[in-house]
């Protein structure tokens, strides 16, 4: 597949203070990641990790302290990129602050479409075509409800209805089914990969739900994110298979499985501590030490390296080599 977008040691660091600047918060830190033309690459890590941080960056909305964002081999913030920005769209986790509630579906749609070239005679034509590709039926019936009048499910919809007409090449997904409710997850996570599947849009999935990002991005990749760091990644199947991280390991532990047998069987890794340390004062060496359960000497001196361990399947930690090997039971 053609690369669409590629990140190099991106770092973003927020400053603390007005008048007099502190040290500040590294929300993210040096990141490099490749997202091709049609992928779905899952972005998993738990909350204030840099995730959606990450994403703004992606979509040129944010940035960056130091590194590179390069959309189809040009840098969106050199001199030569002044004005190119990635064609994507954002979803993001509440659809409710995402639409006007003073406009109703009708509106909602009309004004994109009108700006993306379609006459006015056609409007009402088109937003009902996409309120039936997306789901919202009967269309007719929806086109002068307001948001209030629908479900999180439908909102969400809506959301990706507006979100495909200017044609993006990619959509950045930020949570956007931990809103809903759990019966409907699916319906939208499908959604997700029809407009894959027929448009070959690329999406960047951003969530803290190891389950859900397994069934959306099965063909895909999965990078895992601590602390504003990518400590494992590849393709999803064998990273799941066979995690290199222990922090990986620890997450998939604690998920939830569906076989009664195996939840009572299996073990769970227990932390050193049960919250992550802080992103304006990160441990030495490797992030995770002061957590995990095999830390050694070597971790709290070294930061370990992304490294490759064949097939595009990279872990940062020093005792991958040594661990135990992996057993859900």
């Amino acid at each position: 597949m053609t690369e669409l977008l590629r990140l190099e040691e991106v770092q973003v660091v927020f400053e603390r203070g007005w008048i007099r600047k502190r040290k500040g918060a590294r929300a993210v830190s040096g990141v490099s990641m490749v997202i091709r033309e049609g992928e779905i690459f899952a972005l998993v890590g738990e909350s204030g990790c840099g995730k959606t941080t990450l994403g703004r960056i992606a979509l040129g909305l944010l940035r960056p302290t130091s590194g590179r964002v390069l959309y189809r081999g040009k840098d969106i913030w050199s001199a030569d990129g002044k004005g190119l920005r990635p064609t994507g769209q954002m979803v993001h986790q509440d659809s409710y602050s995402a639409l006007n509630p003073a406009r109703t579906v009708y509106q909602t749609l009309a004004a994109p479409l009108r700006r993306y070239g379609v006459p006015r005679s056609k409007l009402k034509e088109e937003a009902e075509k996409l309120l039936e590709f997306v789901g919202i039926m009967p269309p007719k019936y929806f086109l002068n409800k307001y948001p209030y009048h629908l479900s999180g499910g439908m909102r969400q919809r809506l959301v990706f209805a507006r979100s495909i007409i200017p044609k993006p090449r990619f959509i950045v997904t930020d949570e956007p089914v931990s809103m809903i409710d759990a019966s409907l997850r699916l319906s939208i996570l499908d959604l997700m990969l029809k407009l894959n599947c027929e448009f070959k849009i690329a999406f960047l999935y951003i969530t803290h739900d190891l389950a859900t990002a397994r069934y959306l991005a099965q063909e895909g990749k999965i990078a895992v994110m601590y602390l504003g760091k990518i400590v494992e990644e590849g393709r999803m199947k064998e990273v799941l298979e066979r995690p290199l991280h222990p922090y990986l390991r620890a997450l998939l532990s604690a998920a939830p499985v569906p076989d009664p047998e195996i939840a009572r069987k299996k073990k769970l890794l227990q932390l050193k501590e049960a919250e992550p340390p802080s992103a304006e004062a990160p441990p030495s060496g490797c992030g995770f030490h002061p957590r995990c359960p095999y830390a050694e000497g070597v971790c709290s001196r070294e930061e370990p390296p992304l490294r490759d361990f064949g097939e595009g399947h990279r872990g940062a930690c020093h005792l991958i080599e040594v661990l135990p090997p992996w057993r859900l039971m």
